[in-house]
């Protein structure tokens, strides 16, 4: 086995909340299936070849990131149909809110076989697209890549991504060790998000195939357990699997 982590920055980013249909509120670190996508643009893949590339090679993954603030962009959209086209009416529409992150700084690690890695270094020092962080014109940029992490476990997490319901996972464990700490927080810690979507053709309509539990993680946490990770310098990021 063989891992890389890149270390990537932009101005600003957004990950849709799927909670949210009105407001579109983000997520504090990028999903699974933006990491996919982020690579599959390094790789020139579409977003179906990219997904099976990362299914099929077993590839974990796993972030940790940091941004200065959030504000709120202003988004009118437009309803196109095909009558529109034909008879030319007025376009139906609406206004959104959506919420951004503003000066990010994001590293994100990828486990696997010592073939595929390389190909993903590759691609990260060339990438085929343009990068970018949620939006389309949310360019991000490579600061540094990093081959061949430390493999380790910790019961300390920050500013991460962990698979399953952390906190239910600590309360189950409270009895037996009862030596944690848990920060309290109006957001919620675990949520349910895709991994993966059913594809029309590689660049077509999808649907939501497959989805585990997360845990989002912003200050330090002292768990009751531990969990695997890779050690990017003194950043611990633990690693989650997208089967």
């Amino acid at each position: 086995m063989s891992n890389l982590a890149i270390e990537i920055v932009s101005q600003t980013a957004s990950f849709r909340n799927p909670d949210f249909q009105n407001f579109h509120k983000t997520l504090e670190l990028p999903p699974p299936t933006t990491i996919v996508g982020l690579a599959g643009a390094a790789l020139g893949f579409s977003p179906l070849k990219a997904q099976e590339f990362f299914a099929e090679n077993q590839i974990s993954i796993g972030v940790y990131g940091a941004f200065m603030g959030k504000c709120s962009d202003t988004w009118k959209y437009s309803k196109r149909t095909k009558e529109m086209w034909l008879y030319r009416t007025e376009l139906d529409g609406s206004i959104i809110q959506k919420e951004l992150l503003i000066h990010n700084r994001f590293i994100i690690v990828f486990s696997g076989n010592k073939g595929n890695i390389e190909e993903l270094k590759i691609a990260f020092f060339h990438p085929v697209y343009a990068l970018t962080l949620g939006n389309s014109d949310s360019l991000a940029k490579i600061l540094h890549i990093e081959q061949d992490l430390k493999e380790v476990e910790s019961n300390e997490i920050e500013q991460t991504i962990v698979e399953g319901n952390v906190i239910d996972n600590v309360i189950r464990l409270a009895l037996e060790k009862m030596e944690f700490s848990i920060y309290q927080t109006p957001e919620p810690i675990s949520y349910d998000l895709p991994v993966s979507f059913s594809y029309d053709s590689d660049y077509g309509k999808r649907t939501v195939s497959g989805v585990k539990t997360f845990s989002i993680i912003g200050k330090k946490m002292k768990l009751n357990y531990t969990i695997n990770g890779l050690l990017y310098r003194d950043i611990f990021i633990p690693t989650i699997s997208l089967l």
